[in-house]
């Protein structure tokens, strides 16, 4: 529910509509990876939920879709108020290498050091664009996005990279040498 509560929190900052409020966020959206396709998957299940309210069509001229704009409801501000006055949760780690590394065998260890050197780059090239750039300068005017709280989380997720980058060099030399390990030795070659 936290992109909900993500795009709830832009909603109360002012009006919008999907592609609107996609564009708000997009500082935030590739590090964390909040796609347009979630916004719009948000926006659908908070109208549902009556914490969102329609309250606009628009069709601009040069546009062929029609844009619904939307805002927050007095149920939608308590919601919100509630979710930023409540202690968040530590979500469960549950990456998808990480549940095939708990039930991978002998045979899996070549494709899964693949995994992990795929894993690091991705998270090199993630590091690189956030100290690239400054989520705190980046964020949009109409964004209901505090400097600070962008800064200390583009501090967190530099953090995350680092720290996931380091975990998946240990993991790819433990499974190298448990590899190692169960490679019976080639005839006339002897083990160290």
């Amino acid at each position: 529910m936290s992109v909900q509560n993500v795009v709830l929190g832009q909603l109360i900052g002012g009006r919008g509509y999907g592609y609107e409020l996609a564009e708000r966020l997009r500082a935030f959206s590739e590090a964390i990876e909040l796609s347009e396709a979630a916004v719009y998957a948000s926006l659908r299940s908070l109208e549902e939920k009556g914490l969102i309210a329609e309250v606009a069509r628009d069709a601009p001229a040069s546009r062929a879709n029609v844009r619904v704009i939307f805002e927050a409801t007095p149920a939608g501000r308590e919601h919100f108020r509630r979710w930023m006055e409540a202690t968040p949760r530590k979500a469960p780690l549950r990456e998808e290498l990480h549940m095939q590394l708990m039930v991978a065998g002998d045979e899996d260890v070549p494709a899964l050091l693949e995994s992990l050197r795929q894993m690091e780059e991705h998270c090199r090239a993630m590091l690189a664009r956030l100290l690239a750039g400054s989520l705190a300068v980046q964020h949009s005017a109409r964004a209901r996005i505090s400097p600070f709280g962008a800064a200390i989380v583009q501090d967190g997720l530099i953090s995350h990279m680092q720290a996931t980058i380091e975990w998946a060099q240990r993991s790819r030399r433990a499974l190298a040498n448990r590899a190692a390990a169960a490679d019976p030795p080639a005839p006339g070659r002897t083990r160290p």
